[in-house]
């Protein structure tokens, strides 16, 4: 029986691929609880997704990212945005050993002191798989991110 986004218990993804196997469906549902972290102002919870020795770049940093930044800019975002929904896709999962090569979208509509807006972000993460009492079994060590063009549009 092929798994589905309702039958893993995720929040944020309404599909998921059926052929992914149960090492992606894990790292997926990390992917998943990892957002609804940030979207529910969870920064202490968000963070434990980040490994301290992540490195990445995102869309609203023009200096590469790290965990001070990350833990930084999280938790000021979360004070003045307000994710009204949110829709997490994937797109694949390549596994390498205890890495993984993770490619997806996120559409949000945020909400701020200038209005609402559609926002789509497009991620390629790297996630390792760790094995820390008491945090994730994945987590993030490297990542990039941009918007997508029509989000510029708006």
């Amino acid at each position: 029986m092929s798994k589905t986004a309702e039958s893993v218990g995720l929040k944020r993804t309404s599909w998921i691929p059926e052929y992914w196997n149960d090492t992606q469906i894990e790292i997926w549902k990390g992917i998943d609880e990892h957002w609804d972290m940030l979207i529910t102002k969870k920064v202490e919870e968000f963070i434990k997704y980040i490994h301290p020795e992540m490195i990445g770049y995102g869309h609203e940093s023009p200096v590469p990212v790290d965990y001070g930044w990350l833990n930084k800019w999280v938790g000021f975002w979360t004070k003045t945005t307000n994710i009204a929904i949110a829709e997490l896709r994937p797109t694949q999962i390549k596994l390498h050993g205890d890495i993984a090569i993770v490619q997806y979208l996120i559409f949000t509509v945020e909400v701020n002191a200038e209005g609402g807006k559609r926002v789509i972000r497009r991620y390629t993460m790297t996630w390792k798989k760790t094995n820390i009492p008491g945090l994730p079994s994945w987590r993030v060590i490297g990542s990039h991110n941009n918007l997508m063009d029509e989000t510029l549009k708006h």
